[in-house]
């Protein structure tokens, strides 16, 4: 079983290796919205989760009346999943914004000034990840599976209370 702090370096290391996260908020009729985002930061001890935002944006208004969030995370290779539920909040930190600047974000703002700019601040409270290994490998234990019936090894999975 591993430790706490091992377990936040693997949240993290598989986070920042996917990079794009899939934000699911409530919406104003109770229903679910999600959409792609950008991770900006993960925290080295895994506390906090940074995202650039419009302020005047759907996102805004969601966290504001609902901060529940859930993330979802997939690296390139289809082999590493991760689940995070958390709560987040809309942060006007100019100082922030300016640490975490990316070029990429001129697609929708001015610069780190612009004051449509703000950050979504999500701390994480639970998460669950699956660590298949490699995807060739994983194919491998399928078609095994298939062929013998025997249950194979799915890989590395935990559930993780961040609180």
């Amino acid at each position: 079983m591993p430790t706490d702090s091992e377990t936040r370096a693997k949240l993290s290391k598989m986070v920042n290796g996917a990079r794009t996260a899939f934000m699911v908020t409530r919406s104003g009729d109770h229903g679910m919205h999600g959409r792609p985002m950008q991770t900006a930061e993960v925290t080295e001890d895994f506390q906090k989760l940074y995202f650039s935002n419009a302020r005047d944006s759907g996102k805004t208004r969601e966290i504001k009346n609902d901060d529940h969030v859930f993330l979802g995370y997939s690296n390139s290779s289809g082999a590493e999943w991760v689940c995070i539920n958390g709560r987040a909040r809309v942060v006007d930190d100019r100082a922030k914004i300016k640490e975490l600047w990316n070029p990429i974000w001129k697609n929708w703002f001015k610069g780190p000034d612009d004051p449509n700019l703000v950050l979504i601040e999500v701390t994480p409270e639970s998460a669950e990840y699956w660590d298949s290994g490699s995807q060739v490998i994983e194919m491998f234990k399928f078609a095994i599976a298939a062929v013998t019936g025997k249950h194979m090894d799915e890989g590395e999975h935990e559930r993780v209370n961040l609180q």
